[in-house]
């Protein structure tokens, strides 16, 4: 099946062929895992994404108006901006969970219970720090504590300016996932 065409193994894959399917992944899978990635950053985001549309792709409701690549290409596209606006809203739930319990020990800043607690929240965070990668740690710092835009901190670390954005993007990732078990536990204890 490898020495046909790309139109005819699409044909063979709609008269209902199922060698056809397993001729599609081979051809067309790693070309959907870089469309996937490009949106997405990440190596097994995109392979989950690609896999995903080969387990829904004999249910789909591809007709053969278009090229079947095309189709495949739209699916690779639309389940990783899929992803992406799923990360970016669990992301953002985080934060503002994150904020909350800074607000609410702020507000009992009086009380000894909510230094005691404020403490250990600052030493949380000092210590999930160390969890995330050296390059990340040293672009966040220089953001949160020394208040320095991306362009200023990529002329200081001499790496793109792209390359900024990816470090303080996975180290706010790596900091919140360090930190998850802190939040929850302190949520606990919160009115």
């Amino acid at each position: 099946m490898s020495a046909l065409a790309d139109a005819e193994v699409d044909r063979l894959w709609l008269g209902g062929d199922p060698a056809a399917l397993g001729e599609l992944h081979r051809r067309y899978h790693r070309r959907l895992e870089g469309v996937a990635y490009r949106v997405l950053g990440d190596a097994s985001d995109a392979e989950d994404v690609v896999q995903r549309i080969f387990l829904a792709l004999p249910n789909a409701a591809y007709r053969g108006t278009a090229t079947l690549w095309t189709y495949l290409y739209r699916a690779a596209l639309n389940g990783a901006v899929n992803v992406l606006r799923a990360r970016r809203r669990r992301e953002a739930l985080q934060e503002h969970e994150f904020r909350r319990v800074l607000a609410a020990s702020a507000e009992e800043a009086d009380n000894p219970e909510a230094r005691v607690l404020e403490g250990e929240i600052l030493g949380a965070v000092a210590k999930a720090l160390l969890q995330v990668k050296p390059q990340h740690r040293r672009a966040l710092v220089l953001r949160i504590v020394w208040d320095l835009s991306n362009t200023q901190i990529a002329e200081r670390e001499g790496v793109p300016l792209a390359t900024v954005g990816t470090w303080l993007r996975r180290g706010r990732e790596e900091l919140r996932a360090a930190l998850g078990p802190v939040l929850d536990d302190l949520g606990e204890h919160l009115p």
